[in-house]
């Protein structure tokens, strides 16, 4: 179970967040919505350890991960939206740098991501669609309970953004949590809750009470 309490975080005199609160039970999805600038990076970032809240707790499975860093990794798999790959290396060297090699799924990972071909390949050859998939190929291969998404789909087509929906849906289905940040409306509507962010703050929004004009009107209300 994931549990976010009054998380703030300024950059400055500017506020960025502002009393986020929410809750994710095991095998539920999340999609974080929101204009450009509104927050969702930050605060995905937040949830993956990278960027420290001035205020608030963060509970993954009871543990809180602010005071005990160790179970950030231990629980997250964090597909951020720039590529973490390194880049001078091969997708192989890449897989087995993020400790993919070691996973118990990492064969049927290379297949369902079509890696087999491409893993001699420097990641500085690919497509920004390959990276994409190279990255999430990574995340899911540690087989953590909890995956942060920014923008999982970008630069895929659509022939891939399904495969990767249906990945994701198998692993909701093994008892994973899934909060993405996206705009994709196909990405939104599959999910069980929507997290609309508008300055600063976040309404939380139940499967039966949105739908993509619900969270367009609310997005532009003044």
């Amino acid at each position: 179970m994931i549990e976010v309490s009054n998380i703030q975080k300024r950059y400055g005199k500017k506020p960025v967040l502002n009393d986020i609160s929410f809750k994710l039970n095991c095998g539920e999805s999340a999609a974080i919505v929101g204009r450009n600038g509104c927050g969702k990076t930050t605060l995905m970032q937040i949830l993956a350890g990278i960027e420290k809240p001035d205020e608030g707790k963060i509970k993954y499975f009871g543990k809180d991960v602010l005071k005990e860093k160790v179970y950030f990794n231990r629980f997250c798999g964090y597909v951020p939206q720039e590529t973490p790959l390194m880049e001078e290396l091969s997708v192989k060297d890449n897989l087995k740098l993020w400790g993919a090699k070691h996973s118990p799924v990492y064969e049927r990972v290379l297949d369902e991501f079509h890696l087999r071909e491409m893993m001699k390949m420097p990641v500085s050859r690919l497509s920004g669609g390959m990276k994409r998939r190279l990255g999430i190929a990574c995340a899911l291969a540690q087989q953590p309970p909890v995956l942060l998404l920014d923008e999982p789909t970008t630069a895929l087509d659509l022939y891939y953004k399904d495969s990767i929906g249906q990945w994701l849906l198998k692993f909701k289905r093994m008892n994973g949590m899934i909060v993405m940040a996206t705009h994709d409306e196909k990405e939104i509507l599959s999910c069980d809750r929507c997290f609309v962010m508008k300055n600063g703050t976040l309404k939380v929004l139940e499967k039966a009470a949105f739908n993509i004009e619900v969270i367009r009107n609310m997005l532009i209300e003044e």
